[in-house]
């Protein structure tokens, strides 16, 4: 899947990291996601945000979403690893507007605080630390498929975090899209890009075809504490590919 019109006539540049060679843009050449949006009380969330120029997308005058998402890269410019996000999609300088995702509409890009984002390689952890400020630690990510159900289970050092479960279906073709990551360092608001390409991909909503089992790690407790609720949605895409770029604009987070 590395030769595909996705990455056609982009050009990487070269940086050197370290002991590495790290390049710039990442592409990620074969990935499968997973990502579900729980509905959420606004006012236990917000506490969660680093800065008040963050403010999170409002479902209802007091509820807010929060994604959690699983990736399984198969292939990248920095080796196979995985990775789960646990995000907080966030209007920056300005109050939601009310009812998003009904009577307003859900943004064309979202922009997502990422709270958490455990991986499984050193090389993933440190440069995304580093030159991003993701919260990055490592951590057991794997993935497990039993019939129409794909899991995924997060620990740390034996202990469990959470197990993220969905079912499949009906796979449907779905359009490149962008998100905005963005993360705290130094007392500044950093922001990137992710561009997902065009691929095959199911979505459904329903608290019965999505199960979140947590754990007794403190991730586990904090999320536990957010009293997640009804499932707005969830998608799965067993396979696409995926950019990411370095950190484009910053942000003084007060």
């Amino acid at each position: 899947m590395e030769n595909t019109n996705f990455f056609q006539q982009l050009q990487q540049i070269k940086w050197s990291w370290r002991e590495q060679i790290l390049v710039f843009p990442v592409f990620y050449y074969d990935v499968t996601t997973l990502a579900c949006q729980f509905l959420a009380p606004l006012d236990r969330v917000q506490r969660a945000l680093p800065s008040r120029r963050m403010h999170p997308l409002r479902v209802t005058p007091w509820h807010c979403v929060v994604n959690i998402s699983a990736f399984e890269y198969r292939q990248s410019d920095i080796g196979p690893y995985n990775e789960l996000s646990i995000g907080i999609p966030v209007v920056l300088d300005q109050p939601s507007p009310l009812f998003v995702g009904t009577l307003s509409p859900v943004p064309a890009v979202p922009q997502v605080y990422i709270h958490q984002l455990p991986v499984t390689t050193e090389i993933a952890r440190d440069a995304g630390v580093e030159l991003y400020g993701f919260p990055k630690f490592l951590a057991d990510i794997t993935f497990e498929r039993e019939g129409q159900w794909v899991r995924c289970h997060l620990k740390e050092k034996g202990q469990s975090i959470l197990t993220l479960t969905a079912q499949e279906g009906i796979l449907q073709d779905a359009p490149r899209s962008r998100i905005y990551p963005m993360t705290l360092r130094n007392d500044y608001i950093l922001r990137c890009e992710i561009i997902v390409s065009e691929r095959q991909q199911m979505t459904g909503r329903g608290t019965a075809k999505v199960q979140l089992a947590l754990g007794d790690h403190p991730i586990a407790q904090e999320l536990a504490e957010w009293n997640l609720g009804s499932v707005l949605g969830y998608q799965y895409s067993p396979r696409h590919q995926t950019i990411l770029t370095q950190a484009l604009e910053s942000f003084a987070a007060n």
